[in-house]
């Protein structure tokens, strides 16, 4: 064997390896969360959808409670209601998730979830970040995305960087 072929046949089995490795781990993190944050995002989604701030504020993190404050986010988020009323929630999609420092939460997990939605008006994807201080979870950060809204969350930009 040519040494160029035997050391292409390395590197492609190292990559091979890794990305196995990778998948492995991903998958493992995506199970830990799903436990627990699947059942709340079905308990909680049809809360958010329903256009009300005070059906939404508990769900809040501190750091969401603060960009809600503003009266154009919250006139923001009232412009979802063009959506109408919830009628199901698809399986959440774990994306991933990282470490953050929030306020009066301290060190926090932010895990990223999609999840496919329908409502009177048709099909939306949500996207948000669940803050989980290890004992509950808080929406950090969400937006939707729809073609009632043409090219998806234009709505909803400002929740969306809340």
């Amino acid at each position: 064997m040519s040494p160029i072929l035997k050391r292409s046949s390395i590197f492609v089995a190292l990559m091979v390896a890794g990305l196995v490795l990778y998948m492995s781990w991903y998958n493992i993190k995506a199970e830990r969360h799903n436990e627990t944050a699947i059942p709340y995002l079905q308990q909680t989604l049809p809360q958010l959808a329903s256009w009300q701030y005070t059906q939404l504020e508990p769900l809040l993190s501190p750091t969401s409670q603060a960009v809600f404050a503003s009266e154009k986010v919250r006139t923001a988020y009232q412009a979802y209601n063009r959506l109408g009323r919830l009628q199901s929630v698809g399986r959440p999609e774990f994306l991933g998730d990282r470490s953050e420092k929030i306020d009066r939460l301290g060190e926090v997990e932010l895990i990223a979830y999609q999840v496919p939605l329908q409502f009177e008006s048709g099909p939306a994807v949500i996207k948000l970040n669940l803050a989980s201080d290890g004992q509950r979870y808080y929406i950090h950060h969400f937006g939707i995305q729809s073609q009632v809204f043409g090219t998806g969350d234009s709505a909803g930009r400002a929740e969306k960087d809340n």
